[in-house]
């Protein structure tokens, strides 16, 4: 019961914190439907804060988690682009950002400071300096409709420096978390139901599929167990494969080697698929493999009760003519005896692919057996 009501009671604290701000507010916020929808991309991001604290350790330490590079990509893309905002050019307009990160300290000097301290009352700047347990307050829609702030103080630099460190992976999450969500609103908007009706029909598996895709390839039986899905663009291409097959108590087919500690590579199965439905369709000898620039980056999983493996890389045709990053799943049903690998790649020659991967990875999980 005690760790119940300690949580509670910090909660409330905060429910307080902003007071100040609140009151300013007031007559904007009294009814949200009235609020502005949150301005600029998915991935944009605002850091307010002082000036001379953004260039010392705390201001370093928000620009390495949230500027760090995402994995398994062609080119160097940051997680978050990020934009270096001071309190006191923290305007109207620049509030209703999707994407806030609001960070001070008690010890902290000059204008700025100042200005981000009013907006916290007394009592609760009183329980930062005590409690050194306390670092971090989110807030939803305060300027703006689909904004999350997150707000982060200290007694000093270096106890906030310490609270981020230890704690990178849950401020982190909390802003991927919200990412995942909008996307997952804009691409499901409008689905491609006939072909989500079709698929479950033929393979007894659920996908949703935004508009905009074609069903490529369908196969089962004695063709092969295999779907295709494709979004042909100008400038780029978006792509979904499914494969399965069944396996006995005694091997898992061409999946065994997945959970094999001495050889974690999925080269062998993925190019027997790709040889058998993926080959160009004026030169069968032209297929897909993967590349070797980089390691492929594996993670083992539960993907909806079930066991498997995620793995992200990169891909390329056997000729060279063309490459990108991928991410796949392998899932074992292991009640039915049946081995999934689903995969999704993108191809956008000269294009950042960040955000084109981001859309493949929210359709890959809605994958259900």
């Amino acid at each position: 019961m005690l760790n119940i009501i300690k949580p509670l009671i910090k909660f409330f604290f905060f429910l307080s914190i902003l007071s100040c701000s609140e009151n300013n507010n007031k007559s904007q916020n009294t009814n949200r439907s009235f609020l502005p929808n949150a301005s600029g991309e998915n991935n944009e991001m605002l850091i307010v804060m002082d000036s001379s604290a953004f260039r010392s350790i705390v201001g370093r330490e928000l620009v390495n988690t949230y500027g760090s590079f995402v994995k398994g990509l062609p080119q160097p893309e940051k997680k978050f682009d990020l934009r270096y905002i001071r309190p006191r050019s923290f305007n109207n307009i620049l509030k209703h950002a999707k994407n806030i990160i609001v960070a001070f300290t008690l010890d902290g000097k000059g204008i700025d400071s100042d200005i981000l301290r009013k907006n916290f009352n007394e009592s609760s700047l009183q329980r930062i300096e005590n409690d050194t347990s306390l670092y971090y307050f989110t807030r939803r829609d305060q300027y703006a409709k689909g904004q999350i702030i997150l707000y982060l103080f200290g007694k000093s630099e270096k106890l906030l420096l310490g609270k981020l460190q230890k704690n990178k992976s849950l401020i982190l999450r909390y802003f991927e978390d919200e990412v995942r969500k909008r996307v997952d609103r804009e691409i499901f908007r409008k689905k491609e139901e006939n072909i989500e009706s079709k698929i479950y029909e033929d393979h007894s598996v659920k996908l949703k599929i935004p508009f905009g895709y074609d069903l490529a390839k369908n196969l089962k039986g004695s063709e092969g167990n295999f779907f295709w899905l494709r979004q042909l663009e100008p400038d780029f291409e978006k792509n979904i494969f499914v494969y399965y097959e069944d396996y006995n108590d005694d091997e898992l087919a061409d999946f065994s080697y997945v959970f094999n500690d001495d050889d974690r590579s999925i080269e062998n199965l993925r190019k027997k698929i790709a040889n058998k439905f993926l080959t160009d369709s004026e030169n069968k000898r032209v297929f897909m493999t993967l590349q070797d620039i980089f390691p492929i980056e594996y993670q083992e999983i539960v993907f909806k009760n079930f066991s498997g493996v995620e793995a992200t890389g990169l891909w390329k045709l056997s000729d060279l003519s063309a490459g990108g990053p991928f991410k796949s799943y392998v899932i074992y049903d292991q009640r039915n005896k049946r081995a999934y690998y689903i995969e999704g790649y993108v191809f956008a020659p000269g294009q950042k692919k960040r955000d084109l991967m981001q859309e493949i990875t929210s359709i890959l999980n809605t994958f259900e057996i």
